[in-house]
């Protein structure tokens, strides 16, 4: 039985199958970011700590060895930093679209799921954590 993605190209998204999928998860991505609903919250940029999924097909990377078949985590987590970074924003929910935007228009995945957690949000009650978490396929 031949498989059609064993010769998967780097610069393009292959299908993800039911059968297999392989994800690469970039965690804990700390940035800093200009949000919040109020001048205020803006006034003082504030952490963010972002977690990015990317479901791909890792077979030639795998086989190859090389950076250049593989999708470079480095310049993914640059990226997310380089979208916090970009502009103020209001809604956490908005960082994670732009993140989501940028993942599927810059790299050769199907899917991606992106986490945003804004840490300590919240002065009292005492809140770790508030997040946002989206999901978007290639169209």
């Amino acid at each position: 039985m031949s498989d059609e993605r064993s010769e998967c190209k780097p610069d393009r998204a292959q299908p993800v199958s039911m059968e297999t999928v392989d994800r690469i998860l970039i965690s804990g991505i700390d940035c800093v970011a200009a949000i919040g609903v109020t001048p205020e919250e803006r006034v003082r940029r504030q952490r963010l700590s972002i977690d990015v999924e990317l479901f791909t097909d890792t077979r030639k990377p795998a086989g190859t060895d090389s950076l250049k078949d593989a999708i470079d985590y480095s310049k993914v987590a640059k990226d997310v930093a380089a979208v916090c970074a970009a502009r103020d924003y209001h809604l956490i929910e908005t960082v994670a679209g732009q993140i989501v935007a940028r993942v599927l228009g810059s790299y050769p995945v199907q899917r991606t799921r992106v986490l945003v957690r804004k840490i300590s949000p919240v002065a009292e009650p005492r809140v770790n954590y508030v997040s946002v978490e989206i999901v978007r396929d290639r169209t």
